[in-house]
């Protein structure tokens, strides 16, 4: 969906030299129209996030005081946000990020299924750091002996919590770079309104799920190393200098990502979720994601 709009409004090599320039006129003055809401959906996006980040600590005691136990789970606030949260997600990689990545396949002009390859090179480069840091702390554990366990332990909690912060701090970086070529070819503010929610949730709730892993390391690093890097991100995305391919390169790269962390940190435990909400929030999405194609059909 996304990219459909630029494959359709792409000059003919056969043009005339005076429609090509009346179309990079037009193209120039839709860009410069487009900047406002791109840059606005940035701004935002990074504020969301950088909330969260900041007062993860009071979210989460807000959570858990909130969180009612006594009452049917479609009831209790915390868990209906979070599922609501989840199912937009979902609805997001299926009814979008998955067709997105066939049309991007075609601008890449490499080989088959070279955003597919992208994307599956972003999940495993994910998935094998968390292997990597699982090893070595297996390894520790079995040079150090019985005697040394609770040692071992700690040091493996550590070691994962980092690895975790990093990984989000990357991640959620990578979605700001890519967030303008995105927001730029959505059908419409309704559109770019439903992705800034859907992200703005999932990112939300990455980051308080990699602060309770650690909440006194999350409350020590996290301002000194997720603030920065995201505000360079964001900076770098406003002032548009990745070129086209290197956009599409990324978002392959984290597409893949996205797949594996929305059915990670999004689709938890049954008892923890409520299925009503997801599903609604599935709803939601399909629903509005519709309209918005219908409206630009028009």
């Amino acid at each position: 969906m996304i990219l459909s709009v630029l494959l359709a409004a792409a000059p003919s090599a056969a043009e005339a030299p005076h429609t090509e320039a009346a179309a990079t006129t037009h193209a120039a003055a839709a860009s410069h129209a487009a900047s406002l809401p791109q840059e606005a959906g940035l701004v935002l996006l990074l504020l969301a996030v950088l909330a969260v980040v900041l007062r993860a600590r009071p979210i989460l005691e807000l959570l858990e005081h909130s969180d009612n136990r006594q009452q049917p789970k479609a009831l209790r606030w915390p868990t209906a946000l979070r599922s609501f949260s989840g199912g937009l997600a979902a609805a997001y990689v299926l009814l979008l990020l998955l067709p997105e990545l066939s049309v991007i396949n075609t601008e890449l002009h490499g080989p088959p299924a070279a955003a597919f390859g992208l994307a599956l090179l972003g999940l495993l480069i994910y998935k094998g750091i968390q292997h990597y840091c699982l090893q070595q702390a297996n390894a520790a554990h079995a040079a150090m002996g019985e005697w040394k366990f609770v040692g071992v332990k700690a040091a493996e909690k550590r070691s994962n919590f980092a690895i975790s912060l990093g990984v989000f701090t990357g991640y959620a970086a990578l979605i700001l770079l890519t967030l303008p070529f995105q927001f730029s070819h959505l059908s419409g503010w309704v559109s770019a309104v439903l992705y800034l929610v859907t992200f703005a949730l999932h990112l939300g709730f990455d980051a308080l799920a990699t602060c309770e892993e650690d909440e006194r390391r999350f409350a020590s690093l996290a301002p000194r190393l997720v603030v920065p890097v995201l505000v360079v991100a964001s900076l770098l995305a406003a002032a548009g200098t990745l070129p086209n391919v290197a956009l599409l390169g990324a978002f392959s790269l984290l597409g893949g990502i996205v797949i594996y962390n929305v059915f990670r940190v999004e689709l938890r435990k049954p008892e923890d979720t409520s299925f009503l909400w997801f599903v609604v929030g599935s709803v939601v999405f399909a629903l509005l994601n519709a309209f918005t194609l219908r409206a630009g059909a028009h």
